[in-house]
């Protein structure tokens, strides 16, 4: 009776979790396949670089909130959402596309005061969003922002109020700053097609 306990004990462990928590790197268990996981730390290392160019003054984790506050008050240039592994991570199977209406068109144009947008919609697949969400404590705002940013289009300005319950210390971890880079760097990159931003 020993023995079964320790072995479903043990089994128990080996499946817990798709992403190491032990380390800053994902773990190819869960989310993501094998080969993804090079390419999204990747991803997160060439953010990283972008914003120490961008906010050289401040901490790495600093500069991620620095980051969302220009990003949902229209403050960044367009060509801030361009980099070399834009066809790699649209090519990753985590994205649902739909198409837009005109009347949606508009209204995004609006809501991130861009001239033209894509005319298919890209955003973080349900299955991704909640497979991530499920490795983040729900109480972050991360989680709550991967939770509605699959089922919902919610604008900067929402999706700033659910990722500032995330702290400084909440991004130390790899999980955290990868919703960020993949559900408001590249789903803005995706999803704003040869831009440039309105003056007004």
């Amino acid at each position: 009776m020993k023995k079964l306990a320790f072995i479903l004990f043990l089994g128990f462990f080996s499946c817990k979790s798709g992403f190491d928590s032990s380390s800053s790197a994902l773990s190819s268990k869960e989310c993501v396949a094998k080969e993804q996981k090079e390419i999204l730390e990747k991803a997160v290392e060439l953010f990283e670089s972008k914003l120490q160019k961008q906010y050289p003054s401040i901490s790495n984790e600093a500069a991620y909130f620095e980051f969302i506050s220009d990003w949902a008050n229209k403050e960044l240039p367009i060509d801030f959402f361009k980099d070399s592994l834009e066809l790699e991570i649209r090519n990753l199977n985590l994205w649902t596309k739909s198409k837009r209406t005109e009347e949606e068109t508009d209204l995004e144009k609006k809501l991130f005061n861009v001239d033209s947008m894509n005319p298919i919609r890209v955003k973080l697949n349900s299955d991704f969003s909640t497979c991530l969400a499920n490795k983040i404590n729900w109480r972050i705002g991360t989680s709550t922002f991967l939770r509605m940013n699959s089922e919902y289009r919610i604008s900067p300005r929402i999706a700033k109020k659910r990722l500032y319950k995330t702290s400084e210390n909440d991004l130390k971890k790899f999980e955290n700053r990868l919703t960020i880079v993949l559900g408001v760097y590249y789903q803005t990159m995706l999803n704003i097609k040869n831009t440039v931003a309105n003056n007004v």
